[in-house]
């Protein structure tokens, strides 16, 4: 199905994937694993056709279907405010298919009030994720390539997808940090490193992969410390017969300082497959003290379309430090709310208000407030951090070095992500709205976020798939949506994060 030989690819002076021989059969199901910004997503795109590599080849047998890591954000709707799901899948897309199976992928994808003379322009995010899923899912491809596919689903959702992939005829490679699903279908693991940019091939799920991986790194470790002591002893022996006159100890010295080279040469390379990457080093400055009372918000409700409401008279209120939860599925207006509390809509009825000193960050999951089309520097050296060395802290999200002079379109979701976070985080604010923050980051640095905002000095109003995430972030009250619910938290409300 598809043959990947020896491609390297290097972006100014660096690396992303380093001489990578592949093969993929018609029948596989292979996850595609490594941390943010090893270059799992510039691989797909050359499979798919979208990227050339800088040498190599890479030959595929049949059709080949790519849904992209931020294709909400790319869908060709802008023009067609009208525009509706039928007419996008059947007309601008061009799939032969009937209207009843798209109605019946809305339904197995939890949108059973949508059909298909349902406008695009008024789908959330993860409902337009779910579009583009059903697209590609329509077009029967092949190969089937999905980068993130399941970001801002529903668990649910996410669920039947992993089961539609699980039974699909023919090839599926997928990236997902979502291990849940990568540990139910998947039949082989591709791992992208990126110490060497090279791919390790493993057989079976992720759960396998890190098990074996694990006893992998260990004989490695093993074998480094062995390499060491027979170098170390190769060039104590090499010096020894070296001091001696005959020229017979000397050629024999010689041979001995070659070996040892060779030995040496060995343990860089041991070290370099050992080396563990590099983590985030999260920690959010403390905030000034705001008032008790931090928000009061009374009946707000919001309407895009006129008698269509979003949000239906909600009222709450939140006091200093505590962490609030808001819960629910797809399209029920958790973002709108977030967005309206930040200022950037304007609810339709209703009033709210920040109290005395509060200083409000916002975290949008679609990474609003980044500009595309600079570098990661121009969009932070005019920020006031106060008295915060800017490259170090950025530093502290792994983004260093070349990075820093990177277009921020160029950048993968995770390092998008990352940088979102930096700026919000340097920003000295005492309440963080965070819609999705855990999108697009590898399980490493999602442990790290929720570290840093376990210990956080502030507010937090969040938005979550993530069950754990919230679990363990310390939640004390909840918005139940779109029952508009607000109360305590209790331990039974996990079951419906994520959950339509």
């Amino acid at each position: 199905m598809l043959n990947i030989e020896n491609i390297t690819l290097k972006r100014g002076n660096k690396e992303i994937l380093n001489n990578i021989t592949l093969t993929l059969y018609s029948t596989d199901k292979v996850g595609l694993v490594g941390v943010n910004g090893a270059g799992k997503t510039t691989l797909l795109k050359l499979i798919a056709g979208l990227e050339e590599p800088d040498y190599g080849d890479i030959q595929i047998k049949g059709s080949v279907s790519y849904i992209a890591q931020e294709t909400h954000n790319q869908m060709d709707i802008d023009n067609f405010s009208n525009l509706t799901i039928g007419e996008y899948i059947i007309v601008q897309k061009g799939i032969d298919s009937e209207e009843w199976e798209i109605k019946k992928l809305l339904n197995h994808l939890k949108m059973s009030d949508k059909d298909c003379d349902s406008k695009l322009s008024e789908l959330s995010g993860g409902q337009k994720i779910k579009i583009e899923i059903i697209r590609i899912l329509l077009e029967k491809s092949d190969l089937l390539i999905l980068d993130e596919p399941t970001n801002f689903l529903d668990i649910p959702s996410a669920e039947w997808l992993m089961r539609y992939l699980i039974t699909y005829p023919k090839a599926v490679l997928v990236v997902s940090h979502d291990l849940r699903l990568m540990n139910k279908g998947i039949t082989k693991i591709w791992y992208l490193n990126e110490r060497d940019h090279k791919v390790e091939v493993y057989r079976g799920n992720y759960e396998q992969f890190m098990k074996v991986k694990e006893l992998r790194d260990e004989f490695l470790f093993k074998q480094l410390l062995s390499e060491e002591r027979k170098a170390k002893k190769m060039f104590q022996l090499a010096q020894t017969l070296s001091g001696r006159k005959s020229i017979k100890e000397k050629r024999r010295a010689a041979r001995r300082f070659e070996q040892a080279k060779e030995l040496k040469e060995n343990v860089k390379e041991l070290e370099m497959r050992t080396r563990k990457g590099k983590k985030m080093q999260v920690s959010i400055p403390v905030p000034q003290q705001s008032n008790k009372l931090v928000l009061e918000v009374k009946n707000i409700s919001k309407e895009y379309v006129k008698n269509i409401p979003v949000l239906r008279d909600i009222s709450f209120e939140v006091e200093r430090y505590e962490r609030v939860a808001i819960i629910g599925k797809n399209g029920v207006g958790k973002t709108t709310l977030l967005k309206i509390l930040a200022e950037r809509l304007e609810p339709t009825t209703g009033s709210y208000k920040w109290g005395f000193n509060t200083n409000v960050g916002y975290y949008s999951q679609e990474n609003e407030d980044l500009d595309y089309s600079k570098t990661v520097w121009e969009n932070i050296y005019k920020l006031d951090w106060g008295s915060i060395d800017k490259r170090k802290f950025l530093g502290r999200f792994l983004l260093t070095g070349d990075m820093i002079d990177q277009k921020v379109r160029t950048l993968s979701g995770g390092e998008k992500t990352r940088l979102a976070l930096a700026k919000l985080f340097a920003g000295g604010h005492n309440v963080l709205l965070l819609d999705e923050p855990t999108t697009y980051l590898d399980p490493d640095s999602q442990s790290v976020l929720l570290n840093a905002l376990q210990e956080y000095k502030g507010t937090i109003l969040l938005v979550s798939h993530e069950p754990n995430f919230v679990k363990n972030l310390g939640i004390d009250k909840v918005i139940l949506m779109p029952e508009e619910y607000f109360g305590y938290y209790k331990e039974e409300y996990i079951d419906r994060v994520g959950i339509t």
